[in-house]
């Protein structure tokens, strides 16, 4: 309790809000992990972050926000900060985020690709991954639209690095398309969901080179709280070398917030086994 004290009073001196005008909200995780790969001993980690979350609604109808995340690495040996913003939105006008959300425009629209649909993606590494490499982890100002006509639209710009990246969805009915671009790369995806059946595929590319992949995740809703999937990518390096990713995994919700995962897979010749427990707060 000290310490959730602690964290709101230091997001009250750094952001001005005050407990008066604002609803504050603390959340979090741990997660303990076993990993073994082929030809390597097995690790065991724990992990999570702490989230701070603020918001305020004037009378105008506009809510504005702050949200800080600190990320806790044992591997790492250190703390690290997640994202942190301010953002300001509305029904009408959308939602704008000012600050590192550890994201971009493309990344908070692309829950279609395949990567997104399997358990954890272990072990997966860049040369099989669809989602656009180098757009995150930035201070940046991002635009999410309303969602209009089923129609979501949302651009990054990084006036540090001088690049912009963007993000295009449409969604109808139980059927869901996405496109994003990043400088010379691009990725789209296609997903759609049927009587706890859910679909995804994905393929990004980078211009004037050889690099390119694509992607396919299968996930399915038991009852009693189980999820099952299975993913499969492939891909090709700028040497023009080909790659490729399998995995399938479950995921058990044992009780609201707590959550035991486990994935096997394959990364070219290396297979791997993940195992965790999820506790959320």
């Amino acid at each position: 309790m000290r310490k959730v004290l602690l964290a709101t009073t230091a997001l009250v001196a750094i952001t001005g809000v005050t407990a008066a005008n604002a609803d504050i909200s603390i959340s979090g995780n741990i997660e303990a992990e076993y990993l073994t790969v082929d030809g390597s001993d097995a690790t065991f980690t724990t992990d999570g972050q702490l989230k701070v979350d603020a918001t305020n609604t004037a009378d105008s109808g506009v809510t504005y926000a702050v949200g800080w995340a600190m990320k806790m690495e044992n591997t790492a040996g250190t703390d690290l900060i997640d994202h942190y913003y301010a953002s300001m939105s509305s029904a009408d006008m959308g939602t704008v985020y000012m600050g590192d959300i550890n994201d971009s425009a493309p990344g908070l629209l692309d829950g279609s690709l395949g990567r997104n649909m399997d358990i954890e993606s272990e072990n997966m590494t860049a040369d099989t991954d669809t989602a656009l490499q180098s757009t995150a982890a930035n201070d940046m100002v991002t635009y999410v639209s309303p969602t209009m006509g089923g129609l979501t639209v949302a651009v990054s710009a990084d006036p540090n690095a001088d690049n912009t990246s963007f993000g295009l969805r449409y969604n109808m009915s139980n059927f869901q398309v996405y496109f994003g671009s990043f400088e010379d790369q691009q990725n789209m995806g296609a997903s759609t969901s049927i009587a706890g059946l859910s679909i995804g595929v994905g393929s990004r590319k980078t211009d004037g080179t050889t690099q390119k992949s694509s992607d396919l995740a299968v996930k399915y809703a038991l009852a009693d709280g189980i999820t099952v999937s299975a993913l499969t990518a492939k891909g090709t390096d700028s040497s023009g070398d080909t790659h490729k990713y399998t995995n399938v995994g479950a995921k058990y919700t044992i009780a609201p917030g707590v959550a035991a995962k486990i994935e096997s897979g394959k990364d070219e010749s290396a297979g791997y086994t993940y195992v965790s427990f999820d506790v959320n707060f």
